[in-house]
């Protein structure tokens, strides 16, 4: 019997490696829009920013493999391959990694230091320095962040949750499309626009990176059997949730009682003289307003530690998956590798890193959802290679066209079919909102089953075990 605390010290790891730069701007940009609509729009934010990190972390551990490409295995070596590499790369040195150094100077530095490139490199010198120093010692990384860096970031949020408590800027204002996209459509669709933020959390993605993390935590706790290290990452995942639930309500609920702090121009709120695109002004105006200077240097702290901590555990990751796909070239390389050109693409700026990683999410959360589901399926379907191969492929269908949908609008260098279009946005079922995935992945199951006489793979992934081993 593990004790309490252990699930705690692990939940603590697991909820510091989600909470990063994305759990703080996006909750709080949903906030200030959604208005009197918040309660819809951060419901579906919670379905895809909690709920789907959970169960993939979960079905990592059910599963019982050992990395992201096993998991994706049964639809062949080629596809569970590529699709690794590429979710590794999205939440590591091409999108997440940068963007929490990003995030992290664009909050916590440049209000006092502004956007001089002085400030900028030393920064980035500082941020990544730190984050590649834990990494490099993927055996403390528990310890480190479950014990003591996650408590520290609860008490510097906690000061702001309960200041926005106490001195609320202001009432529930009304709600605003902040686009035409269904992503911002916080007045007309709330919770759909709040499932599709979600997403850029890249939270699902990074699960089944992080989980594996948990998993040798687990084992280091005394965990000795499959069985046990499954229910050791349930109950530290549903901490985890619970508390990375409560901080997207509470921040977005500081955004959506400060809209009076900004002003108001044909639906869109202002700073200075650009319409608001993120939730980092949001946080900054609200710091200021319940404690002053103060509140901004609270406030830069979380910011700090919360990408921090999520920028460990990214490059720790990455690293070791990489070395276990290229075990020639040691953890340590690839951990600078990927440190480096997370701080390349830093310098590019926080809002061309979440831009180019829309089309990607587009395409690879579908993917991911999808890859979970049939694994708690596994038990109807087994691991047979002809229902992955049609269930993903035909999500893969309709994930491609609204990730080249989306990159046709924010490049303008080509355009899709007219017929496709209209397929896709008006004939197909959710299609409209980006979501037309759901039906291809349903047709892709069935017609997977069909061909397998929906009868369940006999071999030896999904043979009975006549006992349970030690691992």
């Amino acid at each position: 019997m593990q004790k309490k605390s252990t699930y705690w010290i692990i939940g603590f790891m697991l909820f510091a490696l989600f909470f990063g730069a994305g759990n703080l701007i996006f909750p709080a940009y949903l906030g200030i829009y959604s208005g009197t609509n918040l309660a819809l729009a951060i419901l579906g934010f919670c379905i895809t920013g909690v709920s789907l990190p959970l169960l993939g972390v979960v079905a990592v551990a059910y599963s019982g493999k050992s990395d992201v490409e096993s998991i994706a295995r049964p639809a062949s070596k080629a596809y569970a391959l590529f699709f690794a590499i590429a979710l590794y790369l999205t939440i590591g040195p091409f999108f997440a990694i940068p963007r929490t150094g990003a995030v992290s100077y664009e909050i916590g530095i440049k209000p006092f230091f502004g956007s001089g490139q002085v400030a900028h490199i030393i920064y980035g010198l500082i941020f990544f320095g730190l984050s590649y120093l834990i990494a490099v010692r993927p055996s403390k990384i528990a310890d480190r962040i479950g014990k003591y860096l996650t408590p520290a970031l609860l008490i510097f949020l906690g000061i702001l949750i309960v200041a926005s408590f106490i001195f609320p800027a202001g009432p529930f204002g009304a709600a605003h499309n902040a686009s035409p996209a269904v992503s911002d459509s916080f007045k007309s669709l709330p919770f759909v626009a709040g499932l599709i933020q979600g997403y850029s959390t890249m939270d699902a993605l990074a699960s089944l990176a992080f989980a594996i993390l948990v998993i040798d935590a687990a084992k280091g706790h005394g965990a000795t059997t499959s069985n046990a290290v499954a229910a050791l990452t349930l109950k530290s995942g549903l901490i985890a949730a619970a508390i990375l639930a409560a901080i997207y309500i509470f921040v977005a609920r500081l955004g959506a009682t400060s809209q009076s702090l900004f002003s108001l121009s044909k639906g869109l709120f202002i700073q200075g003289s650009a319409p608001i695109s993120d939730g980092g002004p949001v946080l900054i105006q609200s710091a200021a307003h319940y404690m002053g200077n103060l509140g901004q240097i609270v406030l830069g702290m979380a910011i700090f530690l919360a990408c921090l901590t999520t920028a460990t555990g990214l490059i720790t990751a990455c690293a070791e998956y990489f070395h276990k796909v290229f075990p020639k070239v040691s953890h340590i390389v690839w951990a600078t590798a990927f440190t480096l050109i997370g701080i390349i693409l830093y310098f590019g700026g926080l809002d061309q890193i979440i831009k180019w990683s829309i089309p990607v999410l587009y395409l690879l959360y579908p993917l991911t959802i999808v890859t979970v589901i049939l694994i708690f399926l596994k038990k109807w379907i087994g691991y047979n290679p002809l229902v992955y191969k049609a269930t993903l492929g035909f999500t893969a269908i309709a994930g491609l066209f609204d990730a080249f949908s989306t990159l046709s609008a924010q490049t303008q260098l080509f355009t899709l079919p007219s017929a496709l279009t209209n397929f896709f946005t008006k004939t197909l079922p959710l299609g409209s909102y980006n979501m037309g995935w759901i039906s291809f992945a349903v047709i892709g199951l069935v017609v997977g089953l069909s061909l397998t006489g929906f009868k369940p793979l006999k071999n030896s992934e999904n043979k009975t075990k006549p006992k349970e081993k030690s691992l």
